[in-house]
């Protein structure tokens, strides 16, 4: 019988990992670079030039949990992003941002 432990930002779904990734708004709309960190304790960094919108996720493949009937084969990272948005606008910023996102529809 094995013990499994809740691991502090990884959630375990089967043999695939969850980790949900906060991202500002200004790098959502317009790309960024991210780093990503590992089951093993190593780091990824990614690469972004699509528009991360709530509800993007990303699927790293053979970055989750070992299958233990599929030798040396492991399950998928899968990223969840999570849009920091802002809390507060002054006047002029909302203003600039209503012409901006009105001229991009």
């Amino acid at each position: 019988m094995i013990n499994e432990k809740r691991h502090t930002i990884f959630k375990r779904e089967s043999d695939d990992l969850e980790l949900g990734v906060e991202v500002p708004l200004i790098k959502a709309l317009t790309g960024c670079s991210i780093s990503v960190p590992l089951l093993g304790g190593e780091k990824m960094t990614l690469s972004f030039e699509d528009i991360i919108y709530p509800g993007y996720e990303k699927i790293i493949p053979g970055q989750g949990m070992p299958k233990s009937k599929e030798g040396g084969r492991r399950g998928d990272l899968k990223l969840k992003f999570l849009v920091d948005f802002p809390t507060d606008l002054t006047d002029e910023q909302r203003s600039e941002a209503v012409s901006i996102l009105n001229d991009s529809s």
